[in-house]
């Protein structure tokens, strides 16, 4: 058995997360599986040869340098990582690196090893914008490294926040922030949601944003093993879970013109909404829509919408008072538009099909329709068909021990109604989300119902198939996810549909 491992260049110790192994402590390349022997070793010190980066085992993984990657250039890189799975185990740094290379400059390459020095089958790579990292996706995934041996590959996320559940529900950000710096190091922002029914309570959780990944698994080990007491409270700490949907292309998100504005008071009526944002910044508006908590709000140009969040979101400004969240909307992504339109076109071709066959005098369901009352915008409350929704209701209740609401709204473009599904567990919004658009009220009920039904039964299985409903989900297990169901998951109510 061969016995090398290059030691860090001491100019660039610094730019590694964690102090690396060296050469008295661990043996290196040397420590890849038994079976490993120093053909392997030879290969990738040659590698290191020709391409002047550094090889650097720490913690569990293996790391690819490139000579200009500093810990300032780090900093600067933002969502340029990707996540690379389903790799031969006995596939190394020498054999990814040309294909990696294919998109573009490869700035490092982190190969995940397990206690015996065997590859655990994936890897990251870090290119040196998001753009060479999206068309690195687009070329790998599903590449075949081997032949019948194709490999995966997604944008890695680069999760920055974790929840805190179970907060007491009377401190203010301020509060937050001051007890949780004597804790842990790194805290960017803490985002802070007030009560609907009362402004001057949160909601029982928040969420803590970190200035890197590392900060945040760093606190969240700290804080996970036992009990985390805040004034006396059990809190929950874990992961925060990614934004739902499909990442958007940042080229397509520097043309967005629309504002997405949450955390506003449910009463708060859409008008004063716009007084507020045309006083504040003298901005015209071309269009702005209200939906429960949170708005939408269009602009006519880039440089306008852009001049307005500036403005909005100064120190002491709009924002900070009301305590709102203004940021970019989200154009919905195709995939989520083709699933979308597949749904709108099934419901209306269901409702179509139940009216022609009650018409004919056939009884539908018959013994299983209930009749409940459903909130809507207007001050009438009409009484619908609830067999559908009932089917969601006993499915949120008996498998997911939460309770839900049905709430229908008008829609104007297009016409007709939209309902809205919230799940709660206690007094917590673990789910929310929108069926589509439909001519009545009660066939926005039923699509709304039946479409969500599917989507939280189906994520229910794929937990139950990979048992993860024992310890929370790691970021490894959110990327295979990711990988496997793209096109899964709730529509993000940060995407702009109106």
């Amino acid at each position: 058995m061969c016995d090398f491992f290059p030691k860090m260049n001491e100019g660039r110790r610094g730019s590694a997360s964690t102090e690396a192994s060296t050469l008295s402590d661990i043996s290196g390349i040397s420590a890849l599986s038994a079976g490993s022997d120093c053909h392997v070793t030879a290969r990738l010190l040659d590698l290191m040869t020709k391409t002047d980066y550094e090889l650097v085992q720490e913690n569990g993984q293996r790391r690819l340098t490139a000579p200009e990657l500093t810990a300032e250039v780090r900093e600067r890189i933002k969502g340029a990582e990707i996540f690379l799975g389903r790799l031969p185990r006995d596939c190394y740094e020498d054999e990814l690196m040309p294909i990696l290379e294919k998109a573009g400059r490869l700035l490092e390459l982190r190969l995940m090893l397990d206690f015996s020095g065997q590859t655990r089958g994936y890897a990251f790579a870090l290119y040196p914008d998001a753009r060479t990292a999206r068309r690195a996706c687009s070329m790998l995934d599903g590449y075949k490294i081997r032949p019948n041996h194709p490999i995966g590959v997604v944008k890695s996320v680069d999760n920055c926040r974790l929840f805190f559940g179970g907060v007491p529900k009377n401190k203010t950000k301020e509060e937050f922030m001051e007890e949780l710096s004597k804790l842990m190091e790194g805290i960017v922002d803490i985002y802070l949601y007030p009560n609907a029914q009362d402004r001057s309570l949160n909601r029982g959780f928040i969420f803590v944003e970190f200035k890197d990944h590392r900060s945040a698994a760093m606190a969240r080990r700290k804080l996970i093993p036992g009990r985390v007491l805040l004034w006396d409270h059990e809190v929950a700490v874990d992961w925060a879970d990614p934004e739902p949907g499909e990442p958007v292309d940042e080229d397509i998100m520097e043309n967005v013109t629309a504002l997405f504005v949450r955390n506003l008071s449910m009463d708060l009526p859409q008008q004063k909404i716009r007084d507020i944002f045309q006083r504040a910044t003298n901005i015209p508006i071309l269009k702005l829509k209200k939906i429960n908590h949170f708005a939408f709000v269009h602009y006519e140009t880039r440089d306008a919408a852009e001049r307005a969040m500036r403005i909005l979101n100064l120190p002491g400004g709009v924002a900070e008072m009301e305590q709102w969240e203004i940021n970019w909307a989200k154009p919905i992504g195709p995939i989520k538009q083709a699933e979308r339109q597949r749904c709108i076109n099934e419901a209306i071709q269901q409702s179509k099909n139940m009216t022609q066959r009650e018409i004919k005098g056939k009884k539908i369901f018959k013994n299983k329709v209930q009749k409940f009352p459903i909130n809507t915008e207007n001050e009438n409350t009409d009484y619908l068909d609830f067999y559908y929704a009932g089917i969601l209701v006993d499915f949120v209740t008996n498998v997911m021990q939460a309770t839900c609401t049905f709430d229908c709204l008008s829609s104007y473009e297009p016409p007709g109604y939209i309902n809205k599904v919230t799940v709660f567990k206690g007094n917590v919004i673990i789910y929310e989300d929108f069926g589509p658009v439909q001519p009545t009220k009660q066939s926005s009920l039923d699509a709304a119902a039946t479409i969500i039904f599917e989507k939280l039964k189906s994520s229910h299985d794929l937990n139950m198939y990979h048992g993860m409903y024992g310890p929370p989900m790691n970021d490894i297990t959110r990327q295979m996810m990711h990988m496997n169901m793209n096109a899964m998951g709730p529509t993000p109510q940060q995407s702009c549909s109106f």
